[in-house]
């Protein structure tokens, strides 16, 4: 009787633990840059799992989702809709490595890019 109420103390625990970690908040700095000039460098605050936006004039709409991989990474799926294009490229950015997605617009008249990374 005892071996059963542990399992079920360390089944709970571990269930709050998982909770814990999805419900996370991770904060990202973003630098958005157009033609090599930059034009915001927001810091952002999202739940792991929860889609996070920025809207950037004369660049467009990035919607992101992180998700946590372990302690030391993060993957970012991102809905980009700018220039003319929509596109949902992908990233993985560490504690010690920023990532960075870049495009062109429709006619090839302008540059875009957005470095991302983690703000512990």
């Amino acid at each position: 009787m005892k071996f059963s109420r542990l399992l079920a103390v360390v089944s709970l625990l571990s269930f709050g633990a998982s909770l814990a970690i999805a419900q996370d908040s991770i904060r990202l700095k973003f630098e958005v840059v157009k033609d090599g000039a930059t034009l915001a460098r927001p810091e952002v605050s999202v739940t792991a799992g929860s889609t996070g936006t920025l809207e950037v004039a004369d660049v467009g709409h990035l919607a992101f989702t992180p998700t946590l991989r372990g302690s030391d990474g993060i993957s970012l799926v991102f809905d980009i809709k700018s220039a003319g294009k929509a596109f949902q490229p992908g990233l993985v950015i560490s504690k010690d490595e920023a990532g960075t997605l870049s495009w062109t617009s429709d006619a090839g008249a302008h540059s875009f890019k957005v470095k991302v990374s983690w703000a512990r």
